[in-house]
């Protein structure tokens, strides 16, 4: 073995964390821009209004479905290298992963049929569905995210020796997880908005330069607020664990502290990284919207990746904590598989993530390289061609 359990253990926690990073600051802004489909309405007639509609639709059409491989390289981490995290959370919110699932299904088809008739209120409609298939996973992120700061309902069976999950779908909806969806929302709007002043010129460009403003104040109005209210929210404290963290998952020393959170960063300094990253690189995204469309959106990019990084490290080493029993808390030392798995999924990981990257890098390439705006002129030369 190249290395040892516990720096494997990292390594996984690391690596998943660099794809859902990916993931955001990929599928982010497609969700972003199709969360603004239906209300696009800067003209009189739907016609003039859908050529518009059209050109932000094929600033992302291209590549929206390449952007899931992510998610899909996230799920199947988790499954082999946390199982118990993946047991309890998909079976546990069993219904809330379905919605997710089902929702997706309106995104293919939506890209795909919206242009099949120029009806108005066929399109109107996959509009509409394009909207939801952002909406619902997008919002269902944020949730999740929250209640794991609050923690989840699971508790230890000895006899089936698995984690369940004993809580709800209407459960979850706490006054923090839901301003976490909100605030994830914001995120993919700004980051969509920061795309498509890249991608697009003339008045649709200064018209997508203003939303962006709103969306970067809103998004960091919201991520303020979580973070005052993290403030009272009961924190956990990993205070000793076992000596044998994985022959022994539950044997370990967690504490419920109110504001247990925001303590954590008196004595890790460098958890205030990501948290001063948010506000930088959104601040920097607003600074240089008009001034270089194309750094902007790098620093959105880096402003997602910061909230990714925020929310990873701030729950460090908790993977799923527990409201029920907090001494059966999924950490990183305890929710992982063996060292062997760890190591050979490593080897696997490594070749398919240079795979990924380089096949992702050649299709943005060969879709922008040669012209890296979109107008209604060329959708109106493109007709038949473009979505």
């Amino acid at each position: 073995m190249i290395f040892d359990l516990q720096t494997l253990q990292l390594i996984w926690w690391a690596l998943v964390g660099v794809v859902l990073i990916l993931y955001a600051t990929t599928a982010g802004f497609d969700f972003g821009v199709t969360l603004l489909m239906p209300f696009l309405k800067r003209k009189a007639k739907f016609a003039e209004n859908d050529a518009e509609r059209r050109v932000i639709l094929n600033t992302i059409a291209p590549t929206w479905d390449g952007n899931q491989t992510w998610l899909v390289f996230a799920g199947g981490a988790l499954f082999v290298i946390w199982p118990s995290v993946y047991a309890a959370t998909f079976s546990g919110m069993y219904f809330l992963m379905m919605m997710i699932l089902w929702s997706f299904f309106l995104r293919p088809t939506g890209f795909d049929y919206r242009g099949k008739l120029p009806s108005h209120t066929w399109r109107s409609t996959w509009d509409w569905a394009l909207f939801l298939s952002a909406l619902l996973p997008v919002f269902s992120f944020g949730l999740i995210i929250g209640n794991l700061f609050i923690g989840l309902p699971i508790a230890y069976d000895p006899i089936l020796m698995r984690s369940f999950y004993f809580g709800s779908f209407f459960g979850l909806f706490h006054v923090f997880p839901v301003v976490c969806g909100l605030a994830a929302l914001a995120m993919c709007l700004m980051h969509g908005t920061a795309h498509l002043n890249r991608r697009t010129d003339g008045s649709l460009k200064i018209y997508f330069q203003r939303l962006n403003t709103q969306f970067i104040w809103i998004f960091l109005l919201l991520v303020t607020v979580a973070g005052f209210m993290l403030t009272r929210i009961p924190g956990y404290v990993l205070a000793g664990m076992s000596a044998h963290p994985l022959a022994e998952p539950f044997n370990n020393i967690t504490l419920v502290i109110p504001g247990g959170w925001w303590m954590v960063l008196k004595t890790h300094y460098w958890k205030w990284i990501p948290v001063v990253g948010v506000y930088l690189f959104a601040l920097l995204t607003l600074y240089t919207q008009k001034k270089n469309a194309s750094l902007s959106f790098w620093m959105s990019a880096l402003a997602v990746a910061s909230t990714v990084t925020l929310f990873g490290v701030g729950l460090f080493p908790f993977v799923l904590p527990s409201s029920v029993n907090p001494q059966q808390s999924l950490t990183l030392w305890s929710a992982s598989s063996a060292q062997f798995t760890l190591m050979g999924m490593f080897y696997f990981a490594v070749v398919l993530l240079v795979i990924i990257v380089a096949y992702k890098f050649w299709g943005y390439h060969a879709l922008w390289g040669k012209k890296a705006t979109l107008s209604t002129k060329d959708v109106e030369k493109q007709d038949h061609t473009f979505y």
